[in-house]
């Protein structure tokens, strides 16, 4: 895979399908996991974001939601949606890409903005093995379409 991707997801329930993301269409790094510690509750809003954009979001260039029961009700998944959509510095937003798992619920609402006007796409975790290389780089192409970004909700301040 060309591209470096970020991998979003709800760490107690959908663990395993990141690892076996990680571990079977992974190579040289390209899925990157810097989930985001508890450590950071201790933290201003403007910091948080700050540290999800250098420190968990640097060097991707594409963002995966693995959308399991639980996704669209967690906090850090919202926030590293919101920062994924959002240019700062020299880099610019990141292509979205929904995978919806078989324990899949509703989408996390801010990825399904981008899903209804076509920013983001989506694939089923089932057609992983013959679509994920080309959903990654349509993502990664749909990063020009500025003006189908939506990012005006506000952040999540809890998980529900």
């Amino acid at each position: 895979m060309a591209h470096k991707v970020f991998v979003s997801y709800h760490h107690e329930n959908d663990q395993d399908r990141a690892n076996h993301l990680k571990e079977t269409y992974g190579s040289n790094n390209t899925f990157l996991d810097r989930s985001l510690p508890d450590a950071y509750d201790d933290k201003t809003n403007d910091e948080i974001l700050e540290l999800i954009r250098t420190n968990h979001l640097k060097n991707s260039t594409v963002t995966i939601v693995l959308i399991g029961s639980e996704t669209a009700n967690r906090k850090w998944v919202d926030w590293e949606i919101y920062a994924s959509l959002r240019p700062y510095g020299d880099r610019t937003r990141n292509g979205l890409l929904a995978i919806y798992l078989p324990t899949a619920g509703d989408a996390p609402a801010r990825l399904q903005d981008n899903l209804d006007s076509g920013y983001a796409v989506s694939m089923k975790w089932g057609n992983i093995s013959w679509q994920l290389e080309s959903k990654v780089q349509e993502a990664f192409d749909n990063r020009t379409k500025v003006d189908l970004v939506r990012n005006s909700r506000p952040r999540r301040k809890r998980n529900s």
